[in-house]
């Protein structure tokens, strides 16, 4: 796993997933130099924000489904997205961002995946059924945080620890948008979820999709102005509390993980051309690089030298 984990790390280099900056590697254990992302993670933004509306919860969802229209690209998927793993970045200029960490599931989908893996809550319905699966079951973990986002709870749930209901709920796929918590809630939010949580795969919306979405692409946004009062039911639902970190280092060596030196093999390996991003902010104006900046990499996501975020977001 470890192996397949690193592999998948030195290929990937987007503004919103945390970097590996260097291996390093002894007789007994592997070291993994990441990116330091200090400013909590996405329930840590909203739990810990003043205002939270739908314009902060478009931004978040921009930023996630850019770091997963990138993974795609790649054909790998991460298997693993919640909010645990969606990390808040502080930049100079005081804007945050998110990015994706935690690739230890994450694998390059070559035909259909038989693993049932992932967290019960964000898990999609073809894992359960153990039909095949591939890129798409990121959309649906993303479609289920994308529901936490609005309501601060998810659209699937059981009594308890009761995880075979859950599960029977998820391949149902019976999606519900209940009052009060949904009545200021604009559909076109609604529109989208709907279509992230397809139970058939082949109408659930790829990550391009996700990012055109009018929702997600800046369209209507001063009608999202409505304060959404989801941090007490995330703490609830979860039983969630804040756990920030005021580490200050710009790296952090945040796994040693021991090896069988025979079977594998490491090399110690350090990227020179980690630079600070500049600040693009979300919005629905193009994106102008600066000289010397390629605002596209050759598979058409946005290249390292430029960062997903917004300035008026929580995050």
């Amino acid at each position: 796993m470890i192996q397949s984990e690193v592999s998948i790390l030195r290929r990937v280099k987007h503004p919103n997933i945390v970097l590996l900056i260097e291996e390093m590697d002894t007789r007994s254990e592997l070291y993994l130099v990441m990116e330091l992302v200090k400013g909590g993670d996405l329930f840590d933004a909203i739990t810990s924000s003043n205002k939270y509306t739908e314009r902060d919860a478009s931004c978040m969802l921009f930023n996630l489904a850019s770091a997963i229209k990138y993974l795609h690209s790649l054909n790998i998927v991460h298997r693993d997205i919640k909010p645990e793993n969606l990390l808040v970045y502080e930049h100079q200029d005081g804007s945050k961002s998110l990015k994706l960490g935690d690739f230890g599931l994450a694998t390059v989908v070559n035909g259909p995946l038989y693993a049932v893996c992932g967290t019960p809550t964000y898990v999609a319905p073809e894992i359960i059924a153990e039909t095949g699966y591939g890129l798409k079951v990121d959309i649906w973990a993303a479609g289920i945080i994308t529901y936490i986002l609005l309501c601060g709870f998810p659209p699937f749930r059981s009594s308890g620890e009761d995880q075979e209901a859950l599960f029977e709920q998820i391949l149902k796929g019976e999606l519900d948008f209940p009052a009060p918590f949904w009545d200021n809630i604009s559909a076109s939010a609604k529109a989208l979820i709907s279509g992230m949580l397809q139970v058939v795969v082949e109408q659930r919306y790829t990550a391009v999709h996700v990012i055109d979405h009018p929702w997600v692409n800046g369209d209507g946004l001063s009608e999202r102005e409505h304060q959404l009062p989801v941090a007490g039911k995330i703490k609830q639902h979860f039983n969630y509390e804040p756990k920030i970190s005021n580490t200050t280092a710009g790296v952090s060596v945040i796994t040693a993980t021991p090896l069988d030196k025979k079977q594998q093999v490491f090399r110690r390996r350090c990227h020179q051309d980690v630079k600070h991003a500049p600040n693009f902010p979300h919005s629905t104006n193009p994106i102008v690089s600066p000289a010397g900046f390629t605002p596209k990499s050759e598979d058409g996501s946005l290249s390292s030298a430029h960062t997903v975020r917004s300035p008026t977001s929580p995050l």
